[in-house]
């Protein structure tokens, strides 16, 4: 016999041992974390946002920001001073726990587009975590970071993940919200449970419409434990509570999202809710929310699904995996406003089922390598050929008005991406001082968008001057053309191109994407301003009622 092994011997085999099962868990991390770093760095980051929502969102983590360092002593007062001075915030149109962790971002690393970005890329990156873990409950490792790659590099999602939007950190809370609840039905710990309420809690207070949720999570638990679900003491206390910890979210859905419940109903123009072009709409946009690969790869993992070839998944895995794509489909085809990113929060089991059809049908050990390969091709093919669209030249037009206003300015704004101007203009620290006063708020009466309605004031063109010289607008940053079939803005471009008024410069507004705002003039008015109203009265049909409040 030989002898034995020194005990060093075994030490170090041991720690190598160890230290290999370190890796391969950490390594897919890892991936996850560069590939949102990757998209971060492939995100419009100057001032450059494309869709009108974005700024006011990244303004909102602004505002939150700012309210926090300067604990008001009448904060209603100050809210309605600081939207009158920056007035593209929808902080409470939307629930806040984003802001929250924007207002963070904006602590540390300043008041940028790169600070709220990399927000969002934060989100992005647990998202990718929480799909890898939950694949991970029924296939290898492989084809789990595979399924993470295969969503993280999906079209939608690396569209909406590169604008400051709330749909990739709402999907990321849901995304682990499920993880926690099949942890529960797998291991029937309570913690699991509580960790799961918490975790969707923190999707409703991103964005309300991942409610669908709570349909997919009682089938899911019904099919695994049966009507005695229902009297488990342990689910009925956990929904009392989570139903508690959401009153706060549905009082700011009853005041202020009046637009929400507009959307949620049919309005003109739109698809008939029980039409066949409604319920056709999104399966037909799949190809582009998804991209071929997942859709095809999906489509198979549901067909071995239903032969019965994917045995990890049988049971309430099939339910929950299944019932949360059909769920959310039908759901956000109920709702009148359609777009494709409104899918998104659907999706993820898209990913895990692609992933699960390759690691059931490549030979053995193989399934694996294979989805991950799959998932780094449809990522890397995103990010190299389908890059974000960008809209260029607003960062410059706030900076001329900062460098160029005189102390404690007033600048009107009129122009569709109005977001953008204000946002941009805050990024200058310097120039705290300066107030934007949003002509389409002066002259016009909008909730959100022209297509639900809109109301003129009915101010004659010296009614207009009037208002311009009582204000005391220093400068006015006018979109050439901007709704002149509006006979307000009509008389507005008269006064701006009367002897009261003298073009300063002119901007062009590029891009990568169509858009209706090519191009800029700024006006300065030839009279000596006046000193200034601090009153301002402002409807906001958003939420039905109006801010009386003073001008800074």
């Amino acid at each position: 016999m030989g002898s034995p092994a020194p005990a060093a011997d075994w030490c170090v085999s041991d720690w190598a041992r160890n230290g290999r099962g370190i890796a391969r868990r950490l390594v897919p991390h890892f991936v996850i974390a560069v590939a949102a770093a990757v998209l971060l760095a492939t995100s419009p980051l100057g001032g450059n946002f494309a869709w009108s929502d974005a700024p006011r969102h990244a303004l909102n983590g602004v505002f939150l920001k700012d309210l926090i360092v300067a604990l008001p002593r009448h904060p209603v007062a100050w809210a309605e001073t600081y939207y009158l001075q920056y007035p593209a915030l929808s902080i409470l149109f939307y629930p806040p726990l984003f802001y929250v962790f924007e207002a963070v971002a904006f602590a540390l690393f300043g008041v940028t587009q790169f600070a709220a970005q990399a927000t969002v890329a934060f989100f992005y990156a647990v998202l990718g975590f929480g799909t890898y873990r939950l694949a991970r409950l029924w296939i290898s490792r492989p084809a789990a970071l595979g399924a993470a790659l295969l969503l993280m590099g999906a079209p939608e999602f690396a569209l909406w993940g590169r604008q400051v939007m709330l749909d990739v950190p709402a999907t990321a809370w849901l995304v682990w919200g499920v993880y926690a609840f099949a942890r529960f039905l797998k291991s029937d710990r309570r913690r699991d449970l509580i960790i799961a309420a918490l975790l969707f809690s923190a999707a409703l207070y991103t964005k309300y419409n991942v409610v669908f949720i709570v349909v997919v999570l009682l089938l899911t638990g019904l099919a695994a434990r049966g009507a005695g679900l229902l009297r488990d003491r342990r689910v009925l206390w956990t929904v009392f509570a989570a139903g508690v910890g959401a009153v706060p979210a549905i009082a700011l859905l009853l005041i202020f999202g009046t637009a929400n419940f507009q959307s949620a109903a049919d309005l003109s123009g739109e698809l008939p809710r029980w039409s066949v072009a409604a319920w056709v709409f999104y399966p037909t946009l799949l190809p582009q929310i998804v991209g071929w690969p997942m859709l095809g790869l999906a489509v198979l993992g549901v067909g071995l699904l239903a032969s019965g070839r994917l045995p990890s998944l049988k049971g309430w895995p099939a339910w929950l995996l299944v019932g949360w794509a059909l769920v959310g489909y039908a759901f956000f085809t109920a709702i009148a406003v359609r777009e494709p990113r409104h899918l998104m929060t659907a999706v993820p089991p898209l990913a895990v089922l692609a992933a699960c059809a390759l690691d059931r049908l490549a030979p053995r050990c193989t399934g694996g390598l294979v989805a991950l390969a799959v998932g780094v091709g449809v990522f890397s093919w995103t990010i190299v050929y389908d890059p974000v669209p960008i809209v260029t030249g607003y960062q410059e037009m706030a900076d001329y008005v900062a460098d160029h206003a005189p102390h404690g300015a007033r600048v009107l704004f009129s122009g569709y991406r109005d977001g953008n101007f204000i946002f941009d203009l805050r990024t200058r620290e310097d120039r705290r001082d300066i107030a934007t006063i949003r002509a389409d708020k002066l002259l016009l009466r909008i909730a959100i968008e022209r297509r639900r309605g809109v109301g003129e004031a009915s101010y004659s063109r010296a009614q207009i001057a009037a208002m311009m010289r009582r204000l005391g607008i220093d400068l006015v940053v006018a979109q050439d053309g901007f709704w002149t079939d509006l006979i307000e803005m009509r008389r507005l471009g008269t006064v701006l191109n009367s002897s009261d008024f003298i073009p300063v410069t002119h901007f062009t507004i590029g891009g990568t994407m169509g858009r209706s705002d090519k191009s800029f003039t700024l006006y300065r008015p030839i009279y000596a301003v006046a000193p200034k109203t601090r009153t301002l009265d402002l409807d906001m049909p958003i939420f039905g009622g109006q801010i009386d409040g003073k001008l800074r």
